[in-house]
């Protein structure tokens, strides 16, 4: 049965702002690949071009009317139809009413100067020198709290920021959850044993490249959706249907973090792999529907089945075959305890998944505060170092393994970061009821690599939602009660006594 005309007339305009938003994706994974340096300024007034034409489309006000048109041929459809296109224009009139706030000229200053300071924070940190990228990082502080002006808040400004990414989030709450989240790991990082990097020699970017080209097809991302390539920061992108980009970066003494970078990235890949293939993609509804719940996805596959007993069993053997490596030189038990050994480190992004929440609290006291006024961005270094020895007693030696170790800020992703901690507690928790339904699906990880149980459920319960319910209702129907945060700490336990019995 056709669509009304005035449903077909919205939707058309709202596939030509998608199709230009995946045209910024394209030239923003471009400029983090493959583009040669010089071309950095250039590009960042492409992008700031395209973001800026965007933003006036949803903002036009014929946009606005092709959606008025569009709610009263609503009206005119079966009831059973009703209920998915009043969401679906729920959900787009949220969009456009925050696009509105946002003048066209500042949009496209923020989307230009967050291009240009990803270059600046990059030479910063291979300076090891945080004053090459403070004033820009001034800069964006200031655009973010303007952003926050624009949007509004009730109570603070860093609210109207972090409410962007995870909808309905409040700062106070935030920090609530994050003191009694850490009130509870501290005796578990206190107990957890840590265990010798099993490499003996380096191992080449070449082997580590054909062990972690195997990893996304395996969990269930095939080469003709999907590449794999290098970046300073590992990230993963969707330039549109069928087109998944994921990138790592390797270190021949560390060949671990290029694989749980991939097996990372591939977790958000498969969730937009996953919203694509919902009815009538690209709708609002087809749209991931929180950063936390994106972050729970990568979270999942990279500690709860990246981690995990079962999955190492089955691609141990393939390690050591593209490694060029025996099993004298590399023992699996050896190697599974480093996998799971926790210490307490500088960098996040290295850091195990018992001590990496204390990572994240450390960025969103930190953020918070610098967006909220209460600090300034001459002294975000000194304060990093401080928080660092307070919570991990470690000493920064320099702002590369500091203050400049993540690239969030140099996007202007203030708000950003605290959406990894809610992603741990929500994949701890998706896990948990995933396992009781299919009790045997550790052994198909290890017998045959079949991740396939896995990937369904969470297209069933998680990727074929898109924004069709809220977050809420989202975890309540997947796992059957609202989301708690001691299925993360009840795992973390239970992955502590799994390494010291075994060792």
């Amino acid at each position: 049965m056709a669509l009304p005309q005035a449903l077909e007339n919205y939707r058309k305009q709202y596939r030509k702002i998608k199709l230009f938003q995946d045209i910024s994706s394209v030239l923003h994974w471009d400029s983090e690949v493959m583009m040669p340096e010089e071309g950095r300024e250039y590009r960042s007034s492409q992008i700031a071009a395209v973001a800026e034409l965007t933003h006036e489309w949803m903002t036009d006000k014929s946009f606005l009317e092709q959606i008025q048109s569009a709610k009263q041929a609503v009206n005119d459809l079966p009831e059973s139809e009703r209920k998915v296109w009043n969401r679906e224009l729920e959900i787009l009139m949220e969009e456009k009413e925050k696009a509105d706030k946002l003048p066209s000229e500042f949009v496209s200053e923020f989307a230009k100067l967050t291009n240009l300071a990803h270059a600046e924070w990059a030479e910063a940190k291979k300076e090891k020198n945080f004053k090459l990228f403070s004033k820009r990082l001034e800069e964006l502080v200031q655009l973010s709290k303007k952003q926050a002006d624009y949007l509004g808040y009730t109570t603070e400004p860093y609210d109207a920021l972090l409410d962007s990414y995870e909808k309905g989030a409040k700062a106070n709450q935030i920090q609530s959850l994050f003191l009694d989240l850490k009130n509870s790991l501290i005796p578990i990082v206190a107990k957890a044993p840590r265990f010798e990097s099993p490499f003996q020699k380096p191992i080449s970017v070449a082997k580590q490249t054909k062990f972690c080209n195997r990893l996304p097809a395996i969990l269930g991302l095939t080469t003709k959706e999907s590449r794999l390539d290098i970046s300073n920061h590992p990230f993963s992108t969707s330039l549109g249907k069928g087109d998944k980009r994921i990138t790592t970066r390797y270190s021949e003494t560390d060949p671990l973090s290029s694989i749980f970078g991939v097996l990372h990235e591939t977790g958000h890949s498969l969730y937009e792999s996953g919203l694509s293939k919902m009815p009538n993609w690209p709708t609002p509804l087809t749209e991931y529907l929180s950063l936390g719940i994106h972050e729970s996805q990568s979270r999942l596959w990279e500690n709860q089945v990246g981690r995990s007993l079962p999955f190492w069993e089955f691609m141990y053997p393939i390690l050591l075959e593209d490694f060029e490596l025996t099993e004298v030189e590399l023992p699996f038990q050896k190697l599974f305890n480093y996998i799971n050994s926790t210490e307490k480190s500088k960098i996040r992004v290295e850091a195990d998944q018992v001590t990496y929440n204390l990572h994240i609290i450390l960025r969103f006291e930190i953020e918070r505060d610098l967006i909220n006024g209460k600090i300034k961005v001459n002294d975000l270094p000194e304060i990093w170092n401080h928080k660092m020895k307070e919570s991990f007693g470690l000493n920064v030696e320099n702002d590369a393994e500091g203050v400049l170790q993540d690239i969030h800020w140099s996007m202007g992703a203030f708000g950003y970061f605290p959406t990894y901690t809610l992603g741990n507690i929500f994949s701890a928790q998706f896990f948990k009821k995933f396992t009781e339904e299919f009790p045997d699906s550790h052994n198909k990880f290890s017998a045959n690599g079949d991740f396939s149980d896995l990937l369904n459920w969470l297209r069933k319960h998680i990727h074929s939602k898109g924004k069709m319910v809220t977050i809420e209702n989202l975890i309540q129907e997947a796992t059957g009660e609202p989301a708690n945060a001691k299925y993360l700490i009840s795992y973390l336990e239970d992955k502590v006594k799994e390494v010291s019995v075994t060792n």
